[in-house]
């Protein structure tokens, strides 16, 4: 297997995805690796062009950027001094525009099955002094059987060289070279079990070895998650612990930060921007070991049925691989493994363009810290920063008033220098009434994120809250925990509750929470939790039933809107209608020119003011039981630059002459001051089969519009309180 490519030995060769549908990508090779090129005239050994190669590819200089991150974090006292940032990468050799796999070309042609259970992995080491060697040994003896034992036997019989590179700065952690079977190793530090964790994650990629995937969201993830349940099995490396000092610890956090802009094709970028590296690896790893929580087997399970399917291209076939991953474990969370895989951002490997805004937000007790990322991606998935001036508003719980804080109400994104891209505040709230939820709202060049902050219920100390969060859509409920830990009749009050169901910290345990709010509705979730506390963001909203009957028409075809928030993920459930009869469209302007339409099943999920085209056979009637927004308060939907496919958020019909529009930090201005602004087209345009597209006066329920939004930045469409 070889995989045609034009090297080029300071940037890496671009490899890129061939299908780009969010979720469900597909790449023409593995688009994180580094890559190495054939030895040019006058270099001495292969040794030396991977040497040379990483400096280029993975820069110390770049990955510096991300260590600011993590002194920032210890300064403000939220990570261990002692936690250090490593960053292992894969590399392979490019020869005549061709991969070298040698052990996957040797495996194909002698008929060797992948993966064969006698399969091992032998290693040697260079460079190292006796005792260091000594202490390797002494470790790989102990962990390899419980690496086998949680990820499998390896998918080829091989014999690694472990090699002491002192050119890698300890930062870069060090390479798994796939062609050379070697691993290039960073000066030990003296920290045993963070060395030796480094280590883990690098004989985890030689088990992948030539086959390793495509992504660093699977690879990056699943090596980084694997070496973690590897590391704290006993007996393997005395005193590690993944929290203390845990530089890429987070599945405490995980809910708060699980955003969009976590998704692309690759953690390392072309132009070496590392803004979003550290909350890439960190998420990634925590997503991955919510499956191994769900089952111990996960990994050995996934790699035994990856090998037996293995065919070229499958690495980087997104589709495939959640496939794979199905038959692996088959549920996570509650859900089945392809909606639960369409919640996690970070394992999202498709290109969104545009402009970003990231906020790493840590609920602490009365402080909320934010460490705001603001960058670029453009259509290769490459991401650059940009500076501005963050604006916030601090609302209560109500939503009623704008809370103080005495930090200020700005966040200072640098626009050049070593932190570009990146800007942090950590406002404190005193005297506000008590504990309840804050919504923190970041108004940054156009574009607008709100963050909810359980204020005054997060415990730190064993004993304390290790169990707290929000409610969305209500301020009271009822909840109850049982599974791995259990508590009942936890109560939630202005948004917020927290209880300490451990008795002492959190360990990883599947928990089944249920929310009841006073009118009787209950919501109930799983949720895989890790060490020390997790935060929990709920429904506590009444549910409603809502009835339509959708026309088919002599064409079948309709644009439509349902403006409800779903538990339920998938969209002929929701509907009552046959996966196999159900054809959905929506068009999202981000996406790259030729694929702009998103079809069912990998499109967004349906949530009000989202418009979509439905294809119907038959006329339906949809009993739909979800969460109508407030009615008495206004409801926002979000535009990009170009066409949007729209829908009310509202029951009740909406005219036009009602509708207004925000673009930053602007006030909301009516539709039509809009236009005259240059914000917006004029017009917004209904569809009907018997007339086509039609100006609309009134935007009416369930009908599903078009608009143009002429601003770079996007805006925001404001319904009024009924």
């Amino acid at each position: 297997m070889a995989c045609a490519v034009t090297a080029n030995p300071a940037a890496g060769t671009q490899f890129g995805n061939t299908d780009n549908t969010p979720f469900a990508t597909r790449a023409d090779g593995p688009v994180g690796a580094i890559l190495v090129p054939a030895p040019p005239p006058g270099l001495a050994s292969v040794q030396a062009v991977v040497s040379q190669v990483a400096a280029a590819q993975h820069s110390p200089a770049s990955l510096q950027r991300a260590e600011r991150t993590m002194q920032l974090l210890q300064g403000l006292g939220l990570k261990s001094p002692a936690a250090r940032l490593r960053f292992p990468r894969t590399a392979y050799h490019i020869r005549e525009g061709q991969v070298q796999l040698p052990d996957l070309v040797r495996a194909m042609q002698g008929g060797t099955g992948l993966g064969d259970p006698a399969n091992d992995i032998t290693f040697q080491f260079q460079g190292f002094t006796e005792t260091e060697e000594a202490a390797l040994q002494g470790y790989l003896d102990g962990a390899m059987p419980k690496a086998r034992m949680i990820y499998g036997p390896p998918a080829f019989d091989i014999t690694v060289t472990v090699i002491r590179d002192d050119s890698l700065a300890e930062i870069q952690g060090g390479i798994y070279d796939a062609t050379a079977n070697e691993i290039h190793l960073a000066p030990l530090s003296g920290n045993y079990v963070e060395d030796t964790f480094v280590l883990m994650m690098l004989v985890l990629n030689a088990f992948h070895d030539d086959v390793a995937f495509f992504y660093d969201a699977w690879e990056q993830g699943f090596i980084g998650a694997a070496a973690t349940a590897v590391q704290i099995s006993p007996g393997v490396a005395p005193g590690y612990d993944p929290v203390v000092p845990g530089p890429f610890y987070c599945l405490s956090v995980y809910e708060a930060e699980n955003q969009p802009e976590l998704g692309n094709s690759t953690f390392y970028p072309a132009s070496g921007f590392a803004g979003m590296l550290v909350w890439r690896v960190a998420m990634a790893r925590a997503a991955w070991y919510k499956c191994y929580i769900e089952d111990p087997q996960f990994f050995a399970n996934f790699n035994q049925i990856y090998y037996q399917s293995f065919y070229e291209g499958l690495p980087g076939d997104i589709p495939g691989l959640k496939d794979i991953a199905t038959s692996a474990i088959g549920t996570v969370e509650g859900m089945n493994f392809y909606d639960w895989y369409e919640r996690q951002y970070v394992l999202d490997t498709s290109i969104r363009t545009g402009s970003k805004l990231y906020t790493w937000n840590i609920p602490l007790v009365q402080s909320v810290a934010l460490i705001a990322e603001h960058y670029s991606t453009d259509s290769s998935g490459d991401e650059s920063p940009r500076g501005g001036q963050g604006r916030c508003i601090y609302w209560n719980y109500s939503r009623t008033l704008s809370l103080y804080a005495e930090e200020g109400y700005v966040i200072d994104v640098a626009s050049s220098g070593p932190s570009a891209g990146e800007g942090y505040l950590i406002p404190t709230f005193y005297n506000v009434g008590g504990p309840q939820q804050i919504t923190v709202q970041i108004d940054l060049n156009g574009l607008r994120r709100e963050y909810p902050f359980p204020y005054a219920v997060r415990g730190y100390d064993p004993g304390e809250n290790d169990l707290y969060g929000g409610l969305r859509g209500g301020p009271e409920a009822t909840i109850d925990v049982t599974g791995g830990f259990a508590q009942s009749g936890i109560s939630a009050e202005r948004a917020v509750f927290g209880a300490c169901i451990s008795g002492a910290r959190l360990t990883p345990a599947q928990l089944e929470v249920t929310t009841t709010n006073p009118q009787g509705d209950s919501f109930t979730r799983w949720v895989n939790v890790g060490w020390d506390s997790y935060v929990i963001f709920l429904e506590g909203g009444g549910q409603s039933a809502v009835g339509h009957t959708f026309y088919a028409g002599a064409s079948g075809l309709l644009m439509t809107t349902l403006p409800m928030t779903y538990e339920e993920a998938d969209a002929a459930q929701i509907l009552g209608i046959p996966s196999s009869d159900l054809l959905l469209a929506r068009w999202d302007p981000s996406r790259p020119p030729r694929g702009r339409y998103e079809i069912w099943p990998d499109i967004a999920p349906f949530a009000p003011g989202r418009g979509f085209w439905i294809r119907l056979l038959d006329d339906v009637t949809v009993a739909l039981q979800g969460v109508i927004p407030e009615e008495d308060r206004s409801c926002g939907v979000a535009v990009d630059l170009g066409w949007n496919m729209i829908g009310s958020p509202r029951l009740e019909p909406v005219a036009l002459a009602d509708l207004q529009v925000e673009v930053g930090t602007a006030g909301a201005v009516s539709f039509s001051e809009a236009v005259t602004r240059g914000w917006m087209q004029a017009g917004v345009y209904g569809y009907s089969q018997q007339s086509g597209y039609v100006l609309a006066q009134t935007l009416q329920p369930f009908a599903g519009y078009w608009v143009r939004c002429l601003t770079a930045e996007g805006a925001r469409l404001v319904f009024p309180p009924m």
